[in-house]
């Protein structure tokens, strides 16, 4: 049934790529998977920290049975992914207004025959007159507000028995509000965000920085891929909100490309006998499969002056580096090495240093002991010209706030130096 089921969703995809390009590119580049874990269809992070739809193969055969709604309700899930709402679960106290809220911001951007029934609509709190194309704190607050003044049934704040109600808390859009929050979590709308809470608040701030940057990602190479009049004919609001992560990604693409480049570059080359792929030449004699391994060092500057907003983004683009297959020996040090352990994917809880800052160290090392096919060193710069001549290329990652281009020792840093940018 799960072969099925994906090929359906497979289906989907080819339809949206005709009909609503950014949806399709979007939903091409998200895995996939067929579970009871959760009763309907919702995006949730996967083991190794990444985002996935996540499909109930009952809730797609049954309930989803028209096309028009499987566009709707996968688009519904592509916009709480794009617009950040799975990681900013957490921020919000009150669990069942936060996912009111969050649909009804997804909702506005879905047209009204896409949706099945029982979804959460805008109009469906005219009286509270809401703004339209507001963002989820917005309604989130109004909703609050609302569930105060009238108190309603699971009310955040105050006593049920003072809420009075106002004109504009009162009627189908008060009953509206009172009935959701009743039903909390066994509404199916609001059912399929449960996990959202308890996976995000179990993310560390790195992990949390790491995800951001995927999803910004997904979005920067959905927009590449469309052309203008398919972006073109997104509504105005979303357009914006997309437009500001776009170049806000690509102003940092530069640098991160680099340190892409010169960690994949840095590899040796294996030959491995294998018998999948025998020599044509020699028939039943096994072939020759090549094998690319990185080995890098990477060096964290610790010291004093690295604010911890640095060293998680340390950790993010290191996180980046090793998902790609690369052989990580993270090494700590201020003036010099005070913990070394291979990268496994993990943020440590802690790191070790906050003294001086001396280059040395790290590259003795290298030289010495790990032999790594590369470097890269972290740091923001301030410190005196390594006098260890390094026997493996190197990389300089110097933090946004740390040394400026030509001025300082930057000339003198042996290999090549890459200005980090937020």
């Amino acid at each position: 049934m799960s072969e099925r089921i994906l090929r359906e969703v497979s289906k989907t995809a080819i339809g949206l790529l005709l009909k609503e390009p950014f949806y399709g590119h979007f939903l091409t580049g998200l895995s996939k998977e067929v579970t009871a874990a959760v009763p309907t269809m919702a995006v949730a992070l996967s083991e190794n920290k990444l985002f996935k739809l996540c499909i109930n193969a009952r809730f797609w055969s049954e309930e989803l049975s028209e096309e028009k709604h499987r566009y709707g309700v996968i688009k519904h899930e592509i916009l709480h992914l794009a617009l950040g709402h799975l990681l900013a679960a957490p921020k919000f106290q009150n669990r069942t207004l936060f996912n009111i809220a969050a649909d009804i911001v997804v909702n506005q951007y879905i047209e009204r025959e896409q949706l099945p029934q029982g979804a959460i609509l805008l109009e469906q709190f005219r009286d509270l007159k809401l703004e339209p194309n507001q963002d989820i704190g917005y309604y989130y607050r109004r909703l609050m507000q609302a569930a105060r003044e009238g108190g309603g049934a699971g009310q955040p704040a105050g006593n049920p028995q003072q809420g009075t109600g106002s004109s504009e808390t009162s009627g189908m859009d008060m009953d509206r509000l009172k009935e959701l929050l009743e039903r909390g979590s066994s509404d199916s709308w609001l059912e399929r965000h449960e996990q959202w809470q308890k996976q995000a608040r179990q993310l560390s701030a790195a992990e949390q920085s790491n995800l951001q940057q995927v999803r910004e990602s997904m979005i920067h190479s959905t927009v590449q891929r469309l052309q203008n009049r398919d972006f073109g004919s997104l509504p105005g609001e979303l357009q914006s909100y997309l437009r500001d992560i776009t170049e806000r990604k690509a102003s940092s693409v530069d640098w991160r490309r680099a340190l892409r480049l010169f960690a994949s570059s840095s590899s040796r080359t294996h030959l491995k006998n294998t018998i999948r792929r025998p020599s044509k030449r020699y028939g039943t004699t096994p072939g020759i499969k090549i094998q690319r391994k990185q080995k890098l060092l990477v060096a964290i500057d610790t010291s004093g002056s690295v604010p911890d907003q640095d060293i998680q983004r340390f950790f993010s683009e290191i996180y980046q580096i090793w998902r790609h297959g690369a052989e990580v020996l993270v090494v700590e040090c201020d003036t010099e090495i005070k913990r070394q352990y291979p990268y496994r994917g993990l943020t440590p809880d802690f790191i070790m240093g906050r003294g001086g800052t001396d280059f040395n160290a790290p590259l003795q090392f290298a030289n010495r002991h790990f032999l790594p096919d590369a470097i890269i060193y972290f740091t923001d710069g301030y410190a005196a010209a390594p006098r260890v001549e390094s026997r493996r290329p190197v990389l300089w990652m110097v933090t946004p706030g740390g040394l400026k281009e030509g001025e300082g020792i930057w000339d003198a840093l042996p290999g090549r130096k890459v200005k980090m940018k937020v």
